[in-house]
């Protein structure tokens, strides 16, 4: 037994020494294999100069396969101690070009969501950009934008998102952030955003403090959100200083809040006709006088705002002009409810107008009308007719102007 085992043994270390020496035969054999040695590294040198994907690939491969082969060949050491530093730079050089090509894919994509008003390729592309590159704040210049349009369309499941990106872009340009774009012959511009919505810096931001008021408003029904975004375009100068309906807005605003004072004050002249005695009576008389005095407030300040958009509407169009008579009729139907007459409208909207526009978010200032004077008591009348003002304080359900203030798309 112990023979066997021992002369097994040697067989086995036979055949290991003589497995070793083939080995190393044939590493030797490949150290001298200078022809095999020249092809793959002519392969190698005649890939290299090229940039295209393919090429970059093929030039790794040839690098590999050389250091595989040949790495522990002295006679070509200088060859090795090359491809170890350059086949690791060319792999880096293939992952950045295959980014790249991945990155022209998504862009073509966004360019074409963009182009077409996809509103969903625009989030979802550009989302996946800004992941990529999120100081690129040119990218959520259409995706703030893209909501306008589709609200235009009554479609508003944008408006959200739409307002978040024009916000986020507003305040890349108000901080002066360059844009870093290039006009169709390539040379430096001024302009900011991508595709139709390249423009420069003060008419994009115009644009977008548009489209984030308009949603606000019309979208989100978020009326006084939409205010700041109004009044800054009006106290600019672009063309929304006069567009028409940047004040038709604002005043519809207005006329909103009034209607609510005026049902206010319905409610409590309802409660004071159904006191039992004058003495309770008298007690809502203060709490009355200063809701129509706010009303009276509400109501110049849409007589400003509408009077300010019949000024600047134009009449270029038959469109423009049925516009521009609806503000006027507006006008005409605000100033007979606060005034209750007809006369001096035209002077009254002269003077208001002439006088800065108010910020619409500032506080309304009530406007009480002197006491008229009376030879007969006035006990038990209802505040109404004892200050003078009975058409201001019914529920002026016909003040809302909806046509008149519908933005021009």
């Amino acid at each position: 037994m112990n023979k066997i085992f021992r002369f097994s043994g040697l067989a086995v270390f036979a055949a290991a020494v003589l497995g070793l020496s083939a080995v190393q035969g044939f590493a030797q054999d490949a150290c001298t294999d200078t022809d095999a040695q020249t092809a793959l590294y002519t392969k190698f040198t005649e890939l290299y100069p090229k940039t295209d994907l393919e090429s970059r690939k093929g030039a790794v491969a040839a690098g590999k396969e050389f250091l595989e082969k040949y790495g522990a060949c002295e006679t070509v050491k200088e060859q090795v101690d090359y491809f170890k530093t350059a086949v690791p730079a060319l792999e880096k050089s293939v992952a950045e070009i295959v980014k790249g090509q991945e990155r022209a894919k998504l862009f073509k994509r966004y360019d074409a969501a963009v182009e077409t008003d996809n509103a969903d390729e625009v989030f979802a592309a550009g989302k996946e950009i800004l992941a990529l590159q999120p100081e690129n704040f040119n990218i959520m210049i259409p995706m703030g934008m893209v909501g306008l349009i589709k609200s235009y369309a009554k479609d508003n499941k944008y408006a959200d998102e739409s307002i978040k990106y024009a916000q986020m872009a507003l305040a890349e340009l108000k901080a002066g952030k360059p844009c870093n774009r290039k006009d169709k012959a390539g040379k430096d511009t001024q302009d900011c955003g991508v595709l139709k919505w390249q423009l420069p810096r003060a008419d994009i931001t115009s644009e977008l403090t548009y489209a984030i008021g308009y949603l606000k408003f019309y979208a989100k029904n978020d009326k006084k959100g939409a205010l700041p975004s109004y009044y800054e375009l009006s106290q600019g100068t672009s063309k929304y200083k006069d567009e028409p309906r940047v004040y038709a807005t604002i005043g519809d605003y207005y006329v909103t809040e009034k209607n609510k004072i005026g049902a206010e004050i319905q409610a409590l002249i309802e409660k004071q006709k159904a006191a039992p005695t004058d003495e309770e009576k008298e007690k809502f008389e203060a709490e009355i006088k200063g809701k129509v005095g706010l009303f009276n407030g509400y109501l110049e300040r849409a007589l400003d705002s509408f009077g300010r958009a019949h000024k600047v509407a134009s009449t270029t169009s038959p469109a423009d002009k049925t516009y521009k008579d609806a503000l006027l009729k507006t006008v005409q139907d605000l100033y007979k409810q606060r005034f209750e007459k007809e006369t001096g409208m035209t002077e009254f909207i002269a003077a208001t107008i002439a006088k800065p526009f108010p910020n619409p978010t500032s506080e309304v200032t009530p406007v009480i009308d002197p006491e008229p004077v009376t030879t007969t008591s006035t006990t038990g009348t209802s505040p109404a007719a004892a200050s003078g003002t009975a058409a201001a304080t019914k529920p002026a359900a016909n003040g809302k102007t909806a046509t008149a203030t519908k933005p021009k798309k």
